[in-house]
């Protein structure tokens, strides 16, 4: 069961104050509305579809929320692997903590849905800050294989942490 600190309108009974949202979904629902399931309160929609069934799937509310939140990151992650790079030795230990905690929040707000959107803008957005290292070597003629590692180690934990 998800609640918020603000009152929020039922999606079906726009009316109706509620404080719960639907644990798939996130929209808000009245008592009227919600379903209790064995994995928590849901909307009817949700309540109605086999378990896994919405895996993958996104709303368009979603799909925005995970891409902003997934440029979000991208910027950010330019400081955070400016820092990762300046520490040296834990490189790629600290690449995969920080690929993994990015990848699970662009996949929390996104909605926890997953699938192919979830994860591409994770592993995008966490590769893009070391690129914006590595580039200018590449074009200087050097071959940056321990900036291309850290990356690919940061992407891969971003995409196992949104799938």
């Amino acid at each position: 069961m998800s609640t918020s600190s603000g009152v929020q309108h039922c999606y079906r009974h726009p009316k109706r104050e509620t404080r719960v949202s639907c644990a798939t979904c996130g929209r808000p629902i009245c008592t009227e509305c919600m379903v209790q399931t064995d994995v928590g309160i849901k909307c009817p929609d949700d309540a109605r579809l086999p378990r896994g069934a919405r895996a993958g799937s996104m709303k368009n509310e979603q799909i925005a929320k995970t891409v902003l939140t997934g440029a979000g990151v991208a910027l950010a992650g330019i400081a955070v692997v400016s820092i990762i790079f300046q520490i040296g030795f834990f490189t790629f230990i600290l690449s995969g903590i920080a690929g993994y905690g990015a990848g699970t929040l662009i996949h929390r707000v996104g909605g926890r849905n997953g699938g192919p959107i979830a994860m591409t803008t994770s592993g995008v957005a966490v590769a893009l800050p070391y690129l914006f290292f590595a580039v200018p070597q590449i074009l200087a003629g050097a071959f940056p294989i321990y900036i291309l590692l850290a990356a690919l180690i940061a992407a891969v934990a971003a995409l196992y942490a949104s799938r």
